[in-house]
């Protein structure tokens, strides 16, 4: 029995040291990995300052079409997708009584120069015998006003000639200018509206230019000073992996608008599709180079920290110590910051606050 108790003690007494042994080791492999943090090694980098915005990509002319008189469509003459060039048909309306308006104001305008022919030869014996003495002066100043009467009436059948000849004409709806046709509304047989002081009309197709685009992107009120008017930029775009263009800011907005809870620019970026999967509608991104500078000591982003007073500090492997240390930076491309003084090429820089300092947070 003693022995049993002796066995018993012992063999507590191991396993309270073993939990003692256990629980010092846990406890120091948690500090040794609480003490490893990501770094970083400073090193020598061409670095290129950017402003980015995404946005969406539009014609630089682009037309709805639509007719200036009311009728019923007889042909369309294009397809969506066609090119055409300004003054080419597109399509045709119902010409009928059009044409007979014309045709009546032309027997309308024969019928005045007859009354103003007439009128003219009874003025002009009028005129002669008045000279002579054989009619009164009433009898003469009449045959005057008739002939002038004449003249205004017959002024008045060419204007509305000219009038039905000009609707006629509108009939033909013409490209108002060269592109493609990106939409079409209309069929063959539909009745349309023409587009007066009272209405908008029918919308008939729509023709854009291709070639000519641009870009509408929001630029942040704290970038927008470091842009300006024919500044390059490039723009990329979601639906062509690895194809670029180049471009150029052709618009800044003067006035700021809210989106959201920012204040933005709205800008316009122009280039020259020369692809044809680049086209209006799909969405891209401007990058605009503002600054550059070639083998600059530079870190990653993460690795500089702001200090309230607004100034930048980085934390530099000493031996097996880490010292913070303040630092001037530059320029950033969104990865990697200039650091202009304070670390050298090859030190160790933190990623995140080693633990040593945490506790004076």
């Amino acid at each position: 029995m003693k022995r049993f108790i002796i066995t018993l003690v012992v063999l507590g007494l191991l396993g309270g040291g073993g939990y003692q042994l256990f629980t010092y080791l846990s406890e120091q492999g948690d500090a040794k990995k609480a003490q490893r943090i990501r770094t970083d090694i400073s090193k020598r980098r061409d670095l290129e300052s950017v402003v980015s915005a995404s946005g969406e990509v539009l014609p630089l002319l682009n037309s709805i079409v639509k007719s200036e008189i009311s009728g019923r469509i007889t042909i369309v003459k294009v397809k969506e997708g066609a090119a055409v060039r300004k003054g080419d048909p597109l399509l045709e309306l119902d010409r009928t009584s059009l044409e007979t308006r014309v045709r009546e104001a032309e027997r309308s305008l024969q019928a005045e120069q007859l009354r103003l022919d007439k009128a003219e030869r009874n003025f002009q014996r009028l005129k002669e015998l008045f000279a002579k003495q054989f009619v009164g002066e009433k009898e003469y100043l009449d045959a005057q006003t008739d002939y002038q009467l004449a003249q205004l009436n017959l002024e008045i059948a060419q204007a509305r000639l000219d009038d039905a000849a000009e609707d006629l004409s509108k009939t033909t709806i013409l490209a108002p200018h060269d592109g493609i046709v990106t939409r079409l509304d209309v069929v063959d047989g539909e009745v349309i509206s023409g587009a007066t002081s009272v209405s908008n009309g029918t919308d008939l197709l729509t023709i854009a230019q291709l070639k000519e685009l641009y870009m509408e992107a929001d630029i942040n009120e704290v970038d927008i000073e470091r842009l300006s008017l024919g500044q390059l930029a490039q723009l990329r775009f979601d639906a062509i992996p690895g194809f670029q263009l180049d471009g150029e800011i052709g618009v800044i907005a003067l006035s700021a608008r809210k989106d959201g809870s920012v204040r933005v620019f709205p800008i316009e970026v122009l280039f020259e599709a020369t692809d044809a999967r680049v086209r209006p509608g799909i969405s891209a991104t401007v990058d605009v180079p503002v600054d550059s500078v070639e083998a600059a000591v530079s870190v990653l982003l993460s690795g500089v920290f702001s200090a309230e007073d607004g100034s930048s500090y980085v934390f530099v492997k000493n031996g097996e110590a880490w010292q913070q240390r303040s630092v001037e930076i530059g320029i950033n491309n969104l990865q990697y910051i200039e650091i202009t003084s304070g670390v050298a090429e090859g030190d160790v820089i933190a990623l995140s606050r080693p633990r040593a300092f945490r506790q004076n947070d």
